[in-house]
């Protein structure tokens, strides 16, 4: 179960990792809360989390300074902004957020939908954009847009 974590791009559901393993979810879940244990106990730079329904392998905080030196860049910077301001704002209309950032906002909403991270719903002549599930597993965050704007709160208060 460590090796299907390890390699996964997402987190799994429990029922994903017993179709691999060959064991049953159940299985799989127990097994999963006796790693996340023993990683606690040993004091590891790796922690199971459980993001909604679904579960990852993952740095633990304090030590993605680490990992950061090493780890390519999968999403550009000017497009990473871009998403955070979706994220905290959400929902906003295109429109604004042109207003906010400029032109070049198109570009980076066509690549962030594409990644399947922001949706976007026809609002008038502009789309209004939220972030997906998707955006929420793939950065360790809660689902619900509350849960997102706290974080990124809590954040720029550790800063």
């Amino acid at each position: 179960m460590e090796a299907v974590l390890f390699a996964a791009s997402q987190p799994l559901r429990a029922s994903d990792i017993a179709d691999i393993c060959g064991v049953s979810p159940d299985a799989v879940r127990r097994e999963l809360r006796r790693l996340a244990k023993e990683y606690e106990e040993r004091g590891t730079a790796y922690e199971i989390a459980k993001i909604g329904q679904r579960y990852s392998l993952q740095l633990r905080k304090g030590y993605e300074h680490y990992a950061l030196p090493f780890a390519a860049m999968e999403i550009p910077p000017d497009v990473l902004r871009t998403a955070s301001i979706i994220a905290y704002n959400q929902p906003i209309l295109q429109s604004d957020l042109v207003k906010m950032l400029g032109s070049g906002v198109y570009e980076r909403v066509r690549t962030l939908r594409q990644m399947g991270l922001v949706t976007g719903k026809h609002m008038g002549q502009s789309l209004l954009l939220s972030t997906t599930r998707q955006f929420s597993e793939r950065f360790g965050l809660g689902t619900t847009k509350e849960e997102i704007k706290e974080w990124m709160e809590s954040k720029q208060r550790e800063q």
